[in-house]
């Protein structure tokens, strides 16, 4: 009886010590490790943990790394406008922790699964930003033109036409605009053009922890390029193609808006140029145009050698021929 007794000691004793290892985390995570945080225009942080979005989950935030996490009072997270779960963190909860080295603790539903990963504020990505990436290429208005006369001229009774494209700047007439143009494929700008398809093509069906991992990649390569800009102003609301510019190829067109009280706003427009070329012969002209010539072989010293053998081997052919008639005329006599 004592041996049972024993033996159920130790099976406890072993249960409690395995339940310990399960309920203390080993590790803490590095700073927002599988996190993203917003914050929104009240000062609020809200954190996104991956692959939690539609699961349930309780969380606790400490300053200690060590806590027990059976002494911890975690709560659950709230929801979102989009209806993922999330760890909302107010303005006024984030004036209590700020100063501190703060860490979030983790748990499934289930228990079967605890983190620990240390939070970042100063990483938080601005709702604004975020926003500002969703309405990029749409910020300044513009419309595509593939009429603008490059060239119109006369030339030896041939009138000359040449049509390029560009942009037309529709946006607010009483503002100054400046833009920068970049052929493609270029370091960096080639980046920007397949993060804006991607924007327009995948961006609405990302997870939310998804979109702002997206957004914060776009924001920080757009800012680095409208940074970097060497601005040129524009004229009469329109921006030409460069004059070097041949038909298909592509441009990334950075745009800076100053409006009349100084606010400043930028965007990015994404260019094919066009080009048209067309000539034609102006009825009554006198003049002619060369449209294809079949040019004569040179005269060279090779090309004298062999005239004058063949003309050595004619004259011996003409002298065989003449031997031979005259023989032949003897021969009849005969």
């Amino acid at each position: 009886m004592k041996k049972l007794e024993t033996k159920m000691v130790g099976i406890i004793i072993i249960s409690i010590m395995l339940l310990t290892l399960l309920i203390i985390p080993t590790k803490v995570l590095g700073a927002n490790e599988d996190l993203q945080i917003v914050q929104n225009s009240n000062g609020d942080y809200i954190i996104y943990v991956k692959d939690l979005a539609k699961s349930e989950f309780y969380f606790a935030i400490s300053s200690n790394p060590d806590e027990n996490m059976m002494d911890i009072n975690d709560e659950q997270p709230t929801k979102d406008e989009e209806g993922n779960n999330v760890i909302l963190i107010t303005a006024q909860e984030y004036e209590q922790i700020k100063d501190n080295t703060n860490y979030l603790y983790i748990r499934n539903a289930d228990q079967s699964d605890y983190q620990i990963k240390e939070l970042n504020f100063d990483d938080a990505f601005d709702k604004q930003k975020m926003e500002q990436v969703e309405t990029t290429t749409t910020r300044i208005k513009t419309e595509l033109l593939t009429d603008l006369e490059e060239r119109n001229e006369e030339v030896d009774g041939v009138q000359y036409t040449e049509t390029v494209g560009g942009l037309k700047i529709t946006d607010d007439q009483n503002s100054t605009y400046y833009y920068q143009s970049v052929k493609l494929p270029a370091e960096n700008y080639s980046t920007l053009q397949d993060l804006a398809n991607s924007l327009n093509t995948e961006y609405a069906e990302k997870s939310m922890y998804d979109k702002i991992a997206f957004a914060k990649e776009f924001y920080t390569l757009y800012e680095q390029l409208i940074t970097q800009a060497q601005w040129e102003q524009v004229e009469n609301m329109e921006i030409r193609q460069p004059i070097e510019a041949k038909q298909g190829e592509q441009y990334v067109v950075l745009l800076r808006k100053v409006a009349e009280d100084g606010t400043e706003n930028y965007d990015v427009k994404f260019m094919t140029s066009y080009r048209e070329d067309e000539e034609e012969k102006i009825p009554g002209s006198t003049q002619t145009k060369v449209v294809q010539e079949t040019a004569k072989l040179p005269i060279t010293g090779d090309n004298i050698i062999l005239l004058v053998i063949l003309a050595v081997i004619i004259i011996i052919a003409i002298i065989v021929f003449i031997r031979m008639k005259k023989l032949q005329n003897e021969k009849v006599d005969k």
